[in-house]
C-alpha cells in the first residue's frame, strides 16, 4: 500500500479545500504503469516494428553482399562464412537475452519496475563481460574457424579478416542485443526500430566509404564491410545508453551502479543457457552442413550463402511473431493469466504461418531475379534458384518453429526447444544429407532437400509441446 492510500481528507485544514480535492483525485487515480497492460498489446502491434527492424538489418546484410559481390565469388563466400562463424560465437549471447526476455516480461506483467530495472542491469554486466571474453577468445582463432570449412585459401584469407573485424565490435553488439531484448520484453518495440534505422543508414554509408575507399578512406574491401558493421553497433549502444540515462525508455533506471546480484544472475542464466546451447548446436550443425557442401565446390557454397541471405526474409516475420509471442506469454503469466497467454501464443503462431507462407510463394516466384541481385555468375544463379525453391517450400514449417519456440521461451520453457533443434538438425538433416552426398553421390539439390524434413519434425514437436500447456506452470 502506498502513502496516498492512507490519505484521510479530514486531516487537511478546512481553509485548504482545494488541496483536499487534489489529494482525493490523486488517491483515486491508478498508479502510472511500468508499461502498457498485456491486454492493451496486440500480437501485430508488437510484431510489426520487430519485423521492420529485421527487414532493415537484412537489407544492410544484402548491401554487404552486393557490394562485395563486385569483388568476386570468393568474397561472397568469405562474407557468408565469416558471418556464419560470428553468429555461432554470438549464440552465447542468447543465454543472457533469452533469460532477460522471460524475467523482464514477467516483471512488467506483475507491475514490478524495480525487478525489471535490476534484471536489465545484470544483463548489461553479463553482456559486457561476455562480449570481452568472446572477443579475446575469438580473435586468435579467426583463421582456423574459416579454414574448418575446407574452402579455398583466398576464401580463408578474406573470411578471417572479415570475422576478425566483426569480433572487434563484439561488446557493442552484445549490449545492443541486451537493450533491445529488454525493451521488447517490456512492450517497447519501436525504440529499437528507430535506433536501428539510424544505425543501418550509417552502416550503408560506411560500407560505401570503407569497401571502395571513398572520401579519402583506404580501400579495405571485405574488411571494410565488417568495420562498418562494428562502428554502426557502437553507435547504437551510445544512443541506447543516453536514452536510458535520461529516462527516455520504458525501462527507466531506478537504482545506481551495477552491483552484481548472484541470485538474479542465476535466474537469468538458468532460463537462458539452454537457448545458448541451442544456438551453438544450430551453428555447429550448419558448420557440418557447410562441410558437406564444400565437397561440391565454391559455386555451391556461394549459392548456399546467397540463398541464406534470401532466407533472412523468413527471419523478418518469424522474429517479429516470435518476439510478440514471447512478450505476451511472459507478461500474461506474470499477471497470473495462463489462458490469455495461451491465446496470445496461438495468435502468434497463426499470424506467422500466414506471413511466411506468403513469403515462400514470393521468393519462389522471384527466385531468379533475387539471385541475380547478388551475383552475375550463371552457374551460381542457377544453383541459387534451386536452393530458394527448397526454402520456399519450407516456409510454413519454419513459421511454426519460430512462433511456437518464441512463445515457449517467453514462458521460460527453454530446454524442450533445445532438444527439438538437436533432433531436427542432427538426426533429420545432417544424416540424410551425409548419406545423399557421400553414400549415394546425389547432386547438391538432394542435400539441400534435407532441410524440409528438418523443419517438418521441429514444427510438429514444438506445436505439440505448446498445445499440451505444461509451460504455463514453469517457475522463473
Amino acid at each position: 500500500m502506498s502513502a496516498r492510500d492512507d490519505f484521510d481528507p479530514e486531516q487537511v485544514p478546512p481553509e485548504q479545500p482545494e488541496l483536499a480535492s487534489e489529494l482525493l483525485d490523486l488517491r483515486d487515480k491508478p498508479a502510472e504503469p511500468l508499461a502498457p497492460s498485456p491486454q492493451a498489446l496486440g500480437v501485430w502491434e508488437l510484431a510489426w516494428p520487430t519485423m521492420v527492424a529485421a527487414l532493415l538489418q537484412t537489407g544492410v546484410r544484402w548491401v554487404d553482399f552486393m557490394m562485395v559481390g563486385s569483388l568476386g565469388t570468393e568474397a561472397v563466400a568469405a562474407v557468408g562464412l565469416g558471418g556464419q562463424v560470428y553468429w555461432f560465437i554470438q549464440s552465447a549471447v542468447m543465454a543472457i537475452t533469452t533469460g532477460l526476455v522471460a524475467l523482464i516480461a514477467r516483471a512488467v506483467g506483475a507491475r514490478d519496475p524495480d525487478l525489471a530495472d535490476r534484471t536489465l542491469r545484470q544483463g548489461i554486466v553479463l553482456g559486457s563481460a561476455l562480449g570481452v571474453a568472446l572477443t579475446l577468445g575469438g580473435l586468435p582463432l579467426s583463421r582456423f574457424a574459416i579454414g574448418v570449412y575446407g574452402v579455398e585459401p583466398q576464401v580463408v584469407e578474406f573470411g578471417s579478416s572479415y570475422l576478425g573485424w566483426l569480433l572487434v565490435g563484439n561488446v557493442p553488439f552484445t549490449l545492443v542485443f541486451v537493450f533491445a531484448a529488454g525493451l521488447r520484453a517490456a512492450g517497447d518495440v519501436r525504440t529499437p526500430l528507430y535506433v536501428g534505422i539510424l544505425a543501418n543508414l550509417l552502416n550503408v554509408f560506411l560500407n560505401w566509404v570503407l569497401i571502395f575507399g571513398r572520401l579519402g578512406a583506404p580501400e579495405l574491401g571485405v574488411s571494410g564491410a565488417a568495420i562498418a558493421s562494428s562502428l554502426a553497433m557502437g553507435f547504437q549502444v551510445v544512443v541506447f545508453w543516453v536514452l536510458w540515462q535520461r529516462r527516455k525508455l520504458v525501462l527507466e533506471p531506478r537504482g545506481t551502479g551495477f552491483r552484481f546480484e548472484p541470485g538474479l544472475v542465476r535466474r537469468i542464466l538458468r532460463i537462458g543457457y539452454p537457448a545458448a546451447i541451442e544456438g551453438a548446436l544450430w551453428h555447429f550443425g550448419l558448420l557440418f552442413f557447410m562441410r558437406i557442401m564444400s565437397s561440391f565446390g565454391t559455386a555451391e557454397i556461394a549459392a548456399y550463402q546467397i540463398g541464406a541471405q534470401i532466407l533472412a526474409l523468413s527471419f523478418i516475420p518469424g522474429s517479429g511473431f516470435a518476439m510478440a509471442g514471447a512478450t505476451l506469454v511472459g507478461q500474461h503469466l506474470g499477471e497470473g493469466n495462463p489462458a490469455a497467454a495461451t491465446r496470445s501464443g496461438w495468435r502468434s503462431i497463426a499470424g506467422c504461418v500466414a506471413a511466411l507462407s506468403l513469403n515462400g510463394a514470393i521468393i519462389i516466384a522471384f527466385a531468379a531475379p533475387l539471385a541475380r541481385l547478388f551475383i552475375a555468375d550463371p552457374q551460381v544463379v542457377s544453383l541459387s534458384v534451386d536452393f530458394i525453391w527448397v526454402l520456399g517450400v519450407s516456409q510454413p514449417l519454419m513459421a511454426v518453429e519460430f512462433a511456437a519456440g518464441g512463445a515457449l521461451r517467453g514462458a521460460g520453457d527453454t530446454r524442450y526447444p533445445l532438444m527439438v533443434v538437436f533432433l531436427g538438425l542432427f538426426v533429420f538433416r545432417l544424416i540424410p544429407a551425409t548419406l545423399a552426398a557421400y553414400v549415394f553421390g546425389a547432386p547438391i539439390q538432394w542435400v539441400w532437400s534435407a532441410l524440409i524434413l528438418d523443419y517438418l519434425i521441429k514444427a510438429m514437436l514444438l506445436a505439440i509441446r505448446f498445445a499440451r500447456g505444461r509451460w504455463t506452470a514453469i517457475e522463473v
